[in-house]
């Protein structure tokens, strides 16, 4: 059997703000959130709808395009958006999709250590110093750390830093022993500066 897979980087992301809004209102509408784009120094602000199949009853979520911003504009634009999706020139869009996954990432590494620290775990997490940790012992402190469901999350060969697909595969739904432990391993992973990664079958032929 041969697998065709994609590696990609776990990543939680939340779509609620991560910095203070230009206006007081928890969840400013798109066009108030396009008003305050427009005063961070962009042109213009067109709000468009994908037109996408919306059967289950949802709207679809507005999209603003924003035109003639700088570089400079992006970090206010961040905050002038809160959670809409933007679309922007190329040259700026790899700009901005990083100053937002750097904030979602700040989030996700401070609910982390939150969540090991609410289970007694924090102080047990060590660092992970790239070139000079062997990734593979590292690997099995963390599954020590995260209990006896987290056995050979990491064993896999894919190496230390990718979840086992086996090990994924005994997940159950809604909610298992495995699902704890998952939960506990990418807030380990974060804390410590470990890079985790998970596969994604692209294709399976026999």
């Amino acid at each position: 059997m041969s697998i065709s897979a994609t590696i990609a980087p776990i990543f939680l992301l939340w779509s609620g703000p991560f910095a203070d809004p230009l206006e007081t209102l928890a969840f400013p509408s798109p066009e108030l959130a396009s008003r305050n784009i427009v005063q961070c120094g962009a042109e213009a602000v067109e709000i468009r709808y994908d037109d996408l199949d919306n059967s289950d009853g949802f709207s679809p979520s507005p999209i603003l395009v924003v035109h003639g911003a700088t570089e400079e504009q992006l970090p206010c634009i961040d905050r002038a958006v809160r959670f809409y999706d933007v679309e922007l020139p190329p040259e700026l869009q790899k700009g901005f999709d990083a100053i937002r996954m750097a904030q979602y990432m700040a989030a996700y590494r401070a609910r982390a250590a939150a969540a090991l620290a609410a289970r007694g775990l924090l102080d047990k997490v060590p660092k992970f110093r790239a070139g000079e940790t062997d990734a593979i012992a590292f690997a099995r402190q963390l599954e020590a750390i995260c209990g006896p469901a987290a056995a050979g999350a990491l064993q896999s060969s894919y190496g230390p830093h990718v979840l086992s697909p086996e090990w994924v595969s005994r997940l159950t739904l809604p909610s298992g022993p495995e699902d704890d432990a998952i939960s506990c391993l990418m807030a380990a992973a974060s804390t410590a500066d470990f890079e985790l990664n998970l596969i994604g079958n692209e294709a399976i032929s026999q």
